[in-house]
């Protein structure tokens, strides 16, 4: 397994690869200038030269984690080579003010405050998100809200040893296409998210008053369901007996007998639903934006058609890839907040 650490100058990534005691660690910057000791003084083309000269070089090496780089302000230095050259992409967020002080104190990265730090670091994680979405690739963000600051990275090396060991919203994702391909006897699968979709509100505050701030960077990516599934270890909560939430009548007279329900709430308050509700339910741990993702297209690499529901972000690339997406509005007919700047043409508002 190979795995790519990426982030813009400043975000701290050799300080975490620095604290990996259990993976092999390659330091790309140095290595580049190993194989061409002017490489500062190239100009954009020999730098792309180079790097790709590092990725053959890399692409037989077994596993180990390497920083890169997807762009330097508006110079893309992310190649094709490098994207195959990883299994998995992490990619470090931290916030803007943040990285702008950095830079203010660093001479060598004192250059890019000419450009919006905000506005970098969306790009880059869309055109990553984008091309490992395309490539059926683990992708993942790292964030820290609300602090969108690391002064503590144990959490992250922990994140990072449970993907050395096999964690992967693609497996998941895998292991859910199959379970799914053995029970539907549709040509049609429908696919519904859970909270806020089949429910009008969110069954984890419902029954045992949970809240977070971990999606509050809007990321949606498998780490923030990593963390969600540590802090749902906290809450206890008596076995349920009744429905602990109202349904969303319009969707659940959309369920059929290939209707399976996608959640990232909790097991045993989806366990109950579902229950009630007799539809198969998916969950997990890796059960994020990107799962539900793939589920999706390899349901249709397998000749499926999908139709899909879902409220917000963690629903979103699922309802684009879908035949036809639905997606779920609020009481007021408006979309959740999650959903800012993203394209919604083509989906259904419901």
């Amino acid at each position: 397994m190979r795995i790519g650490l990426y982030g813009i100058p400043t975000a701290g990534k050799s300080y975490i690869l620095d604290r990996l005691d259990f993976i092999k660690v390659m330091a790309g910057s140095r290595m580049l200038r190993e194989i061409c000791p002017d490489f500062d003084a190239k100009d954009e083309a020999g730098k792309t030269a180079v790097r790709q000269e590092l990725a053959d070089m890399l692409a037989t090496t077994g596993t180990f984690i390497m920083d890169g780089h997807y762009a330097f302000g508006d110079k893309i230095a992310f190649t094709e080579k490098d994207g195959l050259l990883y299994d998995v992409f992490l990619y470090l967020h931290v916030s803007p003010e943040v990285l702008r002080i950095r830079m203010e104190a660093s001479d060598k990265n004192r250059k890019y405050l000419a450009y919006d730090i905000e506005d970098w670091q969306r790009k880059e994680i869309e055109s990553l998100r984008d091309y490992c979405h395309a490539n059926d690739k683990d992708f993942y963000v790292i964030d820290n809200p609300p602090q969108n600051v690391f002064d503590d990275v144990s959490e992250v090396v922990e994140f990072i040893k449970a993907i050395v060991s096999g964690y992967s919203c693609k497996a998941l994702a895998d292991r859910c296409v199959q379970k799914i391909l053995r029970t539907s006897k549709s040509d049609t699968v429908v696919l519904m998210d859970g909270d806020k979709t089949i429910t009008l509100e969110d069954s984890s505050h419902a029954v045992f008053g949970y809240t977070t701030h971990l999606y509050d960077g809007n990321f949606y990516t498998g780490y923030q369901a990593w963390k969600q599934s540590k802090e749902f270890k906290s809450y206890s909560f008596e076995d349920l007996t009744e429905m602990p939430v109202g349904l969303n009548r319009t969707v659940c007279d959309a369920i059929t007998d290939s209707t399976y329900i996608l959640t990232s709430g909790h097991e045993r308050v989806w366990g109950f639903i579902a229950g009630q509700l007799k539809v198969p339910f998916y969950y997990g741990v890796e059960m994020s934006a990107e799962t539900k993702f793939f589920i999706t297209k390899k349901l249709q690499k397998a000749g499926k058609k999908v139709v899909a529901y879902g409220d917000g972000m963690n629903d979103y690339y699922m309802l684009k890839q879908a035949d036809e997406g639905f997606l779920i509005t609020k009481k007021d007919k408006t979309v959740s907040r999650s959903l800012k700047r993203r394209n919604l043409e083509g989906l259904n508002l419901v």
